[in-house]
């Protein structure tokens, strides 16, 4: 019961192929320069798991990510670095146990969370620095992957990297370099490389697509059954950005 109080009243919805729960918080007006351009300095989001959905699958950001536990839990960390280290770290209230409050996610690290059997659910706050976007994001993992870090800790088997990864095996959805792109799905949101964009960060990408390709259409690809209020919509945001859409049609 707690768990559907907070979703209701946070606002929070499903996340797309990381699974768990979301709502964004803020998003930092300051502006930095990062390895792959300006950037906004942070984000901050509240994100849940649920016994429903109770483990946030094996996803890589480039970004500093800062988890804070808020309630419920605990939780296991699973973080997998880019010298072949792994470890597991348990977020929760037991800090004589060693468990911990607040677990630092460095930035180009791999991870995943499973919530514990004993929990009914886990709610965290999420601070990403520099910002979260799609093109410092990739969801998903394959044969290599698990042969890179079976081993790497005594829990890390090749069975239980696969459970990491889960539905998302032998994909790697995210950063990849490509153009800007958007998809609208049937229940008219808005995605880029198959991730949620909120009205803010869609903006934000539009006028950076504006920035870095002057004269570019965006390719917008409506799913069937997407709303043509969101069309719309999205239209409506590309001429404030002095961007132009092409609308294609997915069967």
């Amino acid at each position: 019961m707690r768990a559907e109080e907070l979703i209701a009243t946070l606002g929070l919805q499903p996340l797309n192929m990381e699974s768990g729960h979301f709502s964004v918080v803020y998003l930092s007006a300051h502006e930095v320069v990062a390895a792959d351009g300006t950037s906004r300095a942070s984000n901050c989001i509240y994100y849940m798991l649920t016994r429903e959905m109770p483990q946030n699958n094996l996803h890589w950001v480039w970004s500093d990510d800062y988890q804070i536990l808020i309630e419920g839990g605990p939780a296991d960390f699973f973080l997998f670095h880019t010298n072949g280290r792994a470890e597991r770290i348990t977020m929760g209230r037991n800090i004589i146990a060693g468990q911990q409050l607040i677990v630092p996610c460095p930035g180009d690290t791999y991870k995943a969370i499973i919530l514990h059997e004993s929990a009914d659910y886990l709610l965290t706050g999420s601070v990403v620095t520099p910002a979260w976007n799609p093109q410092r994001a990739r969801v998903g993992g394959d044969a290599a992957f698990i042969e890179r870090y079976a081993g790497a800790a005594p829990w890390a088997t090749p069975e239980f990297l696969r459970q990491l990864i889960g539905p998302n095996f032998g994909l790697l959805e995210g950063a990849d370099g490509l153009p800007f792109a958007l998809t609208i799905d049937a229940s008219g949101q808005v995605l880029w490389k198959n991730m949620q964009l909120t009205a803010e960060q869609l903006q934000i990408e539009m006028h950076s697509a504006a920035v870095n390709a002057p004269g570019e259409s965006v390719v917008v690809t409506c799913l069937p059954g997407a709303p043509m209020s969101a069309v719309s919509l999205l239209q409506q945001a590309a001429a404030l950005a002095g961007l132009t859409l092409t609308v294609e049609t997915s069967s």
